[in-house]
């Protein structure tokens, strides 16, 4: 009995034994299964051409197209384009340049300086001689000084003592003791007569000669022609609208600058709402008027047609 008490005691343990080593590589499996997902995405840098081109193409049927930052159409071209440089990241990245102009120009108008200055620093990667980086630089500039005067203004008045305003004692007036010792005042004298005014002359019965009136002249003001184009950009059919075979119009606002490029275009109206302006804003922002002295604000709208279906 001792010794079967024994034996019983050796094979629980071994069965312990055995199953504690079988929880282990299960256990090892759930610890490097969490390894795994807490990684990091691997930088764009040490990506490979393959995977950079289908996260392009998935952000762009995203609309994912300069943000978020790093989860971008246009940065995953811009690393595929260090790798291969082929025609088709080319023609990509020259579509996406204006709606990052355009995101630009926005940013700076709600005094987004961050975001301003990263879209800026794309839009130099993309093409570092466009035309607009001078201008929307020194838009930046401008308004990151103008920030820091208004951020220095508010430190100062923020650090000033306020002192409380000192409350003059009113004192009683002397006017009333010097009137009580002051002498009778003599009547004034009675004002004379006023002497009679003789009669006014009978007015001559011949007319008055009036001078004519001096006549205002009512100029039109003459219609402002437009800069002549030189380069016109079709908008790009939006992919949602041709797969549901949609059709629509855009009226875009816009200002021609002395230099010919176009800025501060503005969707004024569109039909359908929602679904053409993005298409139609990058458009206008690619096109080039000839060089005047002058800026000139215009409208012109853009027709969103599809050929008809072929007959089966």
């Amino acid at each position: 009995m001792r010794w079967a008490g024994l034996a019983g005691a050796g094979l629980l343990v071994l069965a312990l034994a055995g199953c504690e080593g079988a929880r282990a590589p299960v256990a090892a499996q759930d610890a490097s299964a969490a390894v795994e997902t807490a990684l990091p995405e691997p930088v764009l840098e040490q990506m490979e051409a393959q995977p950079l081109r289908a996260r392009a193409e998935a952000a762009l049927r995203e609309q994912r197209l300069h943000t978020p930052a790093g989860n971008n159409a246009v940065e995953y071209y811009l690393a595929l384009r260090e790798r291969e440089p082929d025609a088709g990241v080319a023609a990509a990245l020259a579509e996406l340049q204006p709606y990052v102009l355009i995101a630009t120009e926005q940013a700076l108008t709600q005094q987004q300086l961050d975001e301003a200055r990263r879209l800026i620093g794309l839009l130099a990667r993309m093409d570092m001689h466009a035309p607009a980086l001078p201008r929307l630089r020194e838009s930046l500039r401008v308004a990151q000084e103008r920030a820091d005067r208004d951020e220095g203004a508010r430190t100062v008045e923020a650090a000033r003592p306020v002192v409380a305003p000192i409350t003059p004692t009113p004192t009683p007036s002397p006017a009333p003791a010097l009137a009580r010792n002051a002498p009778p005042t003599a009547p004034l004298p009675a004002p004379a007569p006023a002497a009679a005014t003789p009669p006014l002359a009978p007015e001559s019965a011949a007319p008055k000669e009036t001078a004519p009136p001096t006549p205002v002249a009512h100029t039109e003001p003459a219609p402002t022609a437009l800069p002549r184009l030189l380069h016109d950009a079709a908008p790009r059919y939006p992919l949602a609208a041709r797969n549901r075979r949609i059709e629509g119009s855009v009226q875009d606002a816009f200002t021609i600058q002395p230099d010919g490029s176009v800025t501060d275009v503005r969707a004024v109206s569109a039909q359908p709402e929602g679904l053409f302006e993005q298409a139609a804003l990058a458009a206008a922002a690619r096109w080039q008027f000839e060089a005047t002295t002058r800026r000139v604000s215009t409208t012109r709208t853009l027709k969103f047609e599809l050929p008809p279906e072929p007959r089966s």
